[in-house]
């Protein structure tokens, strides 16, 4: 049975320009920075005389996954950057605490990642995922499950992700 899909999360990136490279499960997120946030569409109107809309259309709406992790002895960035400039794009899947609960996936993301300091957290690195348009023009954000295998090191060895249509 299936449950809301709050609470503690995992979040898997995989560098999707890299043919060699395999999915990767980060450290766990600050509490409460885990977020996928809209940008709604710019809004067309197609207006007549007297100022009323004979017409009302929406773009595409545009989204960020973001988050916080801590900086902490031995713990690397996990991905790559310079003075927040991440050069490759990547996939992104936000887990649920209840893996039999739907979670945002996005197979196509620029990343950028922001060095921050605060006296209660220490260092954090604050990631944000925006969403591209797939190669195939759907959409930018799926939700759906995943069935992850990992190594006896941690790793990720198997990563696949099951669409779920809310219709």
């Amino acid at each position: 049975m299936a449950y809301i899909g709050w609470g503690k999360c995992r979040v898997f990136v995989k560098d999707i320009e890299d043919e060699t490279a395999s999915w990767l499960e980060l450290p766990t997120p600050v509490e409460d920075t885990t977020k996928l946030e809209t940008s709604k569409g710019d809004k067309v109107e197609a207006k007549i005389e007297g100022g009323e809309n004979e017409d009302v259309k929406y773009n595409r709406s545009t989204y960020a996954i973001t988050f916080d992790i801590r900086k902490a002895k031995k713990r690397n960035p996990y991905i790559p950057y310079l003075d927040g400039v991440v050069e490759h794009k990547y996939a992104i899947f936000v887990q649920p605490e209840d893996p039999a609960v739907a979670g945002p996936y996005m197979e196509k993301a620029t990343v950028s990642i922001e060095d921050n300091f605060d006296t209660t957290d220490g260092g954090k690195l604050t990631y944000t995922f925006d969403s591209l348009t797939p190669d195939d023009s759907s959409a930018q954000v799926k939700w759906g499950t995943a069935t992850i295998t990992t190594a006896d090191d941690g790793s990720v060895s198997a990563f696949t992700f099951a669409e779920e249509s809310f219709s």
